[in-house]
């Protein structure tokens, strides 16, 4: 697993992808990577640009396997600048989905749980 969290892309020579002055701003995007292994990609500039699947965007959004990056003709490979893959993606977001539902069993669990307790507490009241 690549060490990396912060991957930051423009012209300025400090940027770990350097582009044309041209093409992208000094500080043009910065791709992350949080604890949970998900890559969201957020302008540095207010007027900064970049195009996910061939939409022109400027808001902070997380990447799904497949997502084509770009900032003009420059096309960013962000699974590789982290070293991951679209199976592994797949995978953690299998397992997030996975432990939802046993949460949300747990909870609708719960529930009836409580739920039988009120109601004994409920008839011992009546009985006494």
């Amino acid at each position: 697993m690549n060490a990396v969290r912060y991957y930051s892309i423009g012209s300025h020579p400090s940027n770990h992808l350097q582009l044309d002055a041209a093409t992208g701003s000094p500080f043009h995007l910065m791709l992350y990577k949080d604890q949970r292994g998900q890559v969201l990609v957020a302008t540095r500039m207010a007027q900064a640009l970049y195009h996910l699947n061939g939409s022109q965007r400027n808001e902070m959004l997380a990447l799904q396997p497949g997502d084509q990056l770009a900032v003009g003709d420059q096309q960013i490979n962000w699974m590789q600048v982290f070293g991951i893959t679209a199976e592994e993606i797949i995978e953690r977001q299998t397992t997030e989905e996975n432990n939802q539902s046993a949460q949300k069993g747990m909870r609708i669990q719960l529930v009836l749980i409580y739920l039988a307790i009120i109601v004994l507490l409920f008839l011992m009241a009546f009985y006494i």
